[in-house]
This record gives C-alpha cells, sequence and structure tokens, in this order.
C-alpha cells in the first residue's frame, strides 16, 4: 500500500490489541516464508540440471552410445551365461560415462546458481537506480530507525535514505551492515506513530532474515530461463554444422516443443509460487514489527473503504496481500502458522520435481557403485517435506496446543495430489511419455498415496506433541526433534514408494503382495527402514504417556497382543507350516507383524485419526515384544542368538511394519478423531485386541507358503 492510500485510509481506530505469536520463528530457513523459499531456489537449481543432460547427449551422446555399446559387447564376452553378470560389469564399465554425464547435467544447475547470485547483486542495484536519485535521510531519522533496530533485535541499524519524488512504497535492500530502508519523501506527512509503523514493517523483512532469499529467488528465477535455452541454442547449431540435417529439422522435432511446454509450465509455477511467498512474507513481516506492540496504528493505516477497490484478477497478481488480511493476521498471529491449501499444492509439487531431479543425477552419480539413488533422492525430498510442510502442521498444532488439532484431512489429499502433478509436470519426463515417471506409471499412484500416509503420521505426531508448552516457548532440542521425525516420516515414505514401484515389476501373479513384502520385511535395506521405525516410536513415546487420553491402553493393548500372538504361533503348528529354518524365521517375523498390525487397527478404531499417534509406538512395541518372546523360545536353536534378535528378527518385523503403518495411515487420516471415556469401552480394548491377535496367526499359519516368498 502506498502512502496516499495510507493518508486515504479513514477507518477507525481499533481496540489496542497485542500479537502473542511468535516474531522471529525459527531463523529464515525455518520461518513459514523461509521453507518455500528454499524449495523453490533448489527446485530451480535443480532443474538447469536438465538443460546440461540436453546438450551432453548433443555434444557428447555418440562418444556416450559408441563406448556403452563396447561395454556391453564386453560383458557378453566375459559371461555369455549370466545375464545377472554381464548387467553388473555393464554399470561397472558405465560408471565413468554416467559420471561424466552427471557432471555435464550439473553444470547447468552450477550456471543457474551462479548467474542468480549475479541477480543477486545486479537486481537490488537495478531497484535502487529506478528509485532515484537516493539522499540520505537526516540524522534524526537515521537515530530513529536505529531505536526501532534495537528494540526488534536487528545487531546493525541500516541505513535510511530517501526515495525519489515518484517512490510511493517503502522498501529494504541489503543485508547484514549494508541494508537500506528506502522511504518515500511522503511519509514525513504522516503522523508520528503511523511512520514508525511503516518503518517497523520493514525492519520486520531484516529481523526475519528474508531479504536475500527474496532477491537470490528472483536471481535464480531470471537465470534459469537463459539456461534453459542453451540446449534448443545447441541443437540449431548442430542442425547447422551436420551435414544430413538443418536448424529447422532438428528444432522441429516433437521433443523440443514437450521441452518448450514443460520449461513454460515450470516458469509460470515458479511465478505465482514466488507470488504466495511474498505474501506470506508480508505476514511475517508484520508479525515481526508488531511485537508486543499496539494494533491501533495498523488498524489506521489499513483499515478503511479502499479495500474494495482490489479485483479477483488484481489480488491473484498481487505481491502483498489484502489490507483485511493483514489485519486478520495481526488479529490472530496463528494464522500465518496454518497450513493452507496453497500451501500443500506447493510443497508437494515442488517435492516432486525435486525428487525426480535428484534421483536422476544420483542414478548417473552412483552408476557402478554399490549404493542406491533412491535413498538420495528420498532424502533430500524428504528432508524439504519435513520442512516445507511436516515443521509448519507442528507449528500449527502447538499454537493450538491441542491433542487432536491436525490439519483438515483434505490438505492430506491436497499434497498427494499436488506430487502426483509434479511427477507429470518435470522438466525431466521430457521425451519419456510413453515410460512414464521415474519408475513408471504406478509410482504416479503409488508415491502420492505415500506422501498422504507420511502427512497423516506427520500431523498425528505433531497432535501429541502439541500438549507441551506453546510455540514461543519451543527450544532448540524440541524443533530439531521434530525435523528429524518429519524427515524420517517423509523419506521413509518415498523410500518405499519407489523400492515398492520398483519390485512391483519382477512378478507376474500376486505382484502387489509380493513387492511389498520386498519393500518391507524382506527388503534389502530393511536395517535403515526399522532403525527409522524405531527412532520414529522412541520419540512418540514421552508426550503420548503426557496426554489426556488412557494413559496404559496403548501399552496394555499391545502387551496382550503381543503375548496372545507369541502363544498361538508356539502352541499351534498346523502341517501346512513350512519346517525348515527359513520358513520358521520368516513366519515368526510375519507373527511379529501381525501383532503390530492388530495394534494399530485396535488404536485407529479406538480414537480414529487421533489413534495414529498412538500407534506409532504402541505397534511397534507389540512387534518387539511378539519377536523377543519367539526368538527366545528357540534361544538354543540360533548360532548367534543374539545377533539374529537384531538383525534378522527385529529389523524384518519392524521394515514390514513401516510398510502395514504407512498404508494404515492413508485412509485413517482421514476420518475424523473420536474416543469414549466410558471405562468399560476402554477395559475391553485389550480383550477385543487379543481376540483379533489369535484369529490374524490362525490365518498366517493357515496361508502356506504365499506370504514366505518360496
Amino acid at each position: 500500500m502506498t502512502v496516499s492510500e495510507r493518508r486515504e485510509a479513514t477507518g477507525p481506530v481499533g481496540a489496542v490489541l497485542a500479537p502473542t505469536g511468535p516474531a522471529r520463528f525459527t531463523g529464515p530457513a525455518l520461518s513459514p516464508t523461509g521453507a518455500r523459499y528454499v524449495l523453490l531456489i533448489v527446485t530451480l537449481v535443480l532443474a538447469g540440471a536438465f538443460a546440461g543432460q540436453v546438450v551432453h547427449g548433443m555434444v557428447l551422446g555418440r562418444s556416450w552410445a559408441t563406448a556403452a555399446q563396447q561395454c556391453v559387447d564386453e560383458s557378453r564376452r566375459l559371461f555369455p551365461d549370466s545375464v545377472q553378470s554381464q548387467a553388473g560389469y555393464w554399470s561397472r564399465c558405465t560408471g565413468p560415462l554416467q559420471r561424466r554425464q552427471a557432471l555435464v547435467s550439473l553444470a547447468g544447475s552450477v550456471a543457474v546458481l551462479l548467474l542468480g547470485v549475479a541477480g543477486l547483486w545486479l537486481l537490488p542495484r537495478r531497484l535502487m537506480r529506478g528509485a532515484g536519485p537516493l539522499k540520505a535521510a537526516a540524522a534524526n531519522w537515521q537515530e530513529r530507525v536505529g531505536g526501532i533496530a534495537t528494540q526488534m533485535g536487528v545487531r546493525r541499524a541500516p541505513r535510511v535514505m530517501w526515495g525519489a519524488g515518484h517512490v510511493r512504497e517503502a522498501f529494504v535492500l541489503g543485508r547484514g551492515s549494508r541494508s537500506w530502508i528506502i522511504l518515500p519523501r511522503g511519509i514525513r506527512l504522516l503522523r508520528d506513530e503511523e511512520a514508525e509503523t511503516i518503518v517497523r514493517h520493514e525492519m520486520g523483512h531484516i529481523a526475519a532474515g528474508d531479504v536475500t532469499l527474496v532477491w537470490l529467488t528472483r536471481g535464480v528465477w531470471w537465470a534459469l530461463l537463459p539456461v534453459l535455452l542453451v540446449a534448443p541454442f545447441v541443437a540449431a547449431v548442430q542442425g547447422w554444422r551436420w551435414e544430413d540435417t538443418t536448424p529447422w529439422r532438428m528444432l522441429s522435432h516433437p521433443f523440443w516443443a514437450e521441452y518448450g511446454v514443460r520449461a513454460l509450465v515450470l516458469a509460470v509455477i515458479a511465478v505465482l509460487v514466488a507470488q504466495m511467498i511474498m505474501r506470506s512474507r508480508e505476514h511475517e513481516a508484520d508479525l515481526t514489527a508488531a511485537r508486543g506492540q499496539s494494533v491501533a496504528p495498523w488498524e489506521a493505516l489499513l483499515a478503511g473503504p479502499r479495500l474494495a477497490e482490489r479485483t479477483w484478477h488484481d489480488t491473484a497478481r498481487a505481491n502483498h496481500p489484502t489490507h483485511q488480511r493483514r489485519l486478520t493476521v495481526l488479529r490472530d498471529p496463528h494464522l500465518q502458522l496454518r497450513p493452507t491449501v496453497l500451501d500443500a499444492l506447493v510443497v508437494g509439487l515442488l517435492a516432486a520435481v525435486l525428487l525426480d531431479s535428484v534421483d536422476g543425477l544420483a542414478t548417473l552419480l552412483l552408476t557402478g557403485t554399490s549404493w542406491s539413488a533412491a535413498p538420495v533422492s528420498a532424502l533430500t525430498a524428504g528432508l524439504l517435506l519435513a520442512v516445507g510442510w511436516g515443521f509448519a502442521v507442528w507449528r500449527d498444532a502447538r499454537a493450538r496446543q491441542a491433542e487432536t488439532a491436525p490439519p483438515s484431512r483434505w490438505l492430506h489429499l491436497a499434497l498427494g495430489m499436488s506430487t502426483a502433478a509434479g511427477l507429470l509436470v518435470r522438466l525431466q519426463g521430457t521425451g519419456t511419455t510413453e515410460e512414464g515417471t521415474m519408475r513408471g506409471w504406478p509410482l504416479l499412484i503409488v508415491l502420492p498415496l505415500a506422501v498422504v500416509g507420511a502427512a497423516a503420521l506427520s500431523s498425528a505426531f505433531a497432535g501429541l506433541w502439541s500438549r507441551r508448552r506453546g510455540t514461543e516457548h519451543a527450544t532448540s532440542r524440541e524443533r530439531l526433534t521434530m525435523i528429524s521425525v518429519n524427515t524420517l516420516l517423509f523419506t521413509g515414505a518415498l523410500w518405499l514408494a519407489m523400492d515398492f514401484c520398483v519390485f512391483l515389476k519382477l512378478f507376474a501373479t500376486a505382484p502387489l503382495l509380493n513387492a511389498a513384502l520386498l519393500a518391507g520385511p524382506y527388503s534389502p535395506s530393511s536395517a535403515h527402514k526399522a532403525a527409522a521405525l524405531a527412532v520414529i516410536a522412541v520419540s512418540v513415546v514421552w508426550p503420548a504417556l503426557r496426554g489426556t487420553h488412557p494413559r496404559g491402553l496403548p501399552a496394555l493393548t499391545a502387551v496382550g497382543v503381543a503375548i496372545a500372538s507369541a502363544a498361538t504361533r508356539l502352541a499351534y503348528q498346523p502341517t501346512a507350516t513350512a519346517a525348515d529354518w527359513t520358513g520358521t524365521w520368516r513366519l515368526d517375523v510375519l507373527t511379529a507383524l501381525c501383532a503390530g498390525t492388530v495394534c494399530a487397527v485396535t488404536l485407529i478404531a479406538l480414537r480414529g485419526s487421533g489413534g495414529l499417534g498412538h500407534a506409532l509406538y504402541a505397534a511397534p512395541m507389540a512387534t518387539v515384544l511378539t519377536v523377543t518372546v519367539l526368538w527366545a523360545a528357540r534361544f538354543g536353536s540360533w548360532k548367534h542368538p543374539f545377533e539374529a534378535w537384531g538383525t534378522v528378527l527385529v529389523e524384518s518385523s519392524l521394515a514390514g511394519l513401516a510398510v502395514v503403518l504407512l498404508a494404515l495411515a492413508v485412509p485413517a487420516g482421514q476420518l475424523p478423531a473420536w474416543g469414549s471415556t466410558r471405562r468399560e469401552v476402554n477395559i475391553a480394548v485389550p480383550v477385543l485386541a487379543v481376540i483379533a491377535a489369535v484369529a490374524a496367526v490362525l490365518a498366517l499359519q493357515h496361508s502356506g507358503n504365499v506370504l514366505l516368498l518360496r
């Protein structure tokens, strides 16, 4: 809003209010605005890698194909009778070629980043020239701004400059000791408290630490456009150099039309996301500036009849929120912490694009090694989902301090749908329409469902922790715990989804069941998945025990289910059960998995979505207790019993339970939270769970070898 508009505002000064929400959240990268900035910047920088990959294909593609074919011929000569050995040799042989391609691809990202950093220096100076000639403010204004900076915790006060006569907006540039606040000359006509409010708002941007992120985002966006144009330019040059083609024939290939459409969609999405972030940035600056202050000056500036002049089209394009929205957030600061549908759409889409970009680069870099690309890409996208979504949900839950206060279940669905959209609009998908997403079309269904499940579990975990102290008192340890748990949840969900889609292609019969078993209890990476679930379970126990829910009920249910499951497995041995040792321990693992599943389903049935948080620790407890009892009963049969307990039984059962909990969270997260305080109902729950556990284990033992992958 310009100074002239502020002078014409005629709304009455409202009651004196003092915002109680956080003024400075948790640093620029973890604030509601900063997390979105970081996600957008990383996504745009990695989008430049695809331009580098295309350039590699046109310039070095022929030499790559020749060397790769030589590796194929050599593998067939050395291992004529083993397809698996041929594939291993080819992977090792082409490793240097793939890493060269990855480095050329990364050159595109480096170019975007370097040009973006250059824009971080050039774009503000261009704005300063447009606002000039600038004139240093008098000493009294500088002292006034210095006092405000001290109050707001800014160590070095920015320099105050007067803009030219045409400047109507105050704005801030620079960072640290080289910050400037450019003020319009008309601010001197306002009352002192109104002028101070404007200065405090601009100082709020400095205190929130978002000034650098704003200009870096703009610089990266402008840098990405010329980098994306390098690939078609190289194609045109190649068409002019090669005798058998022309530049027009090169650029008329359908690949370039798809490339242009995807690049355009990404650019438009980046603009829309940046506008949303800019509006969020203004709210954060308002809250930081109004910390401990009366809202009356803000009402005098923002209220008035001019609010109705903005059309819906202007609102959609605006970088600033409406005046009424700013006042609403000032009066209820926790609105700024609350996740919205737009947040879900933005975070999910950008995370999917990022996942695909990192997966492609990691696959190239890790070719010929024993490492897999899936955990690397899942960890990268999972971390940003944890900061951009999980941490926002936690802030909202803490602000409301209610155990069952997760965001609307529609937000989980929006997050999943936007993830699917991100898999479709990705640049790396250019020219691969027939092949589908990076692991085939099933990933377009499996990955969004996994994200929905992880979001539901994240909300349940945040609900348990929301009973602790308010948002202002969040310690660094608590923030670290929340980010770590959310990173494990989202990383595990993405990793499981990608593994599931890989294994889905291996089986012609019962592909869903066998893929779930290979992604869970029989997974090559079961140790990592089991460890992640164990860490999450331990993190849940302490806040869960401090809740209003009957504290002993989840633990009592877990113990009862474990005893019933183990007793049934040991006491009843049908003839259909496999008699060899491998079949025996696998059946023990599946028995423990049944116990954890029954425990989780019971708690969800008891409390709806409110039972998911307690299932996060009660189900692993039931699983570990069951497998421990079965291990103790066969203690003398193990050659290395203690090693077998940890690396075989517990590891496999918890990895399988991770798949089950993620699958259960998808429908359970859409349920409302309910519960009963009736004592007879609570006492009956463990009894019903024991009966269900006995039935589940009996059904398992009569399933034969179907679940043993034999």
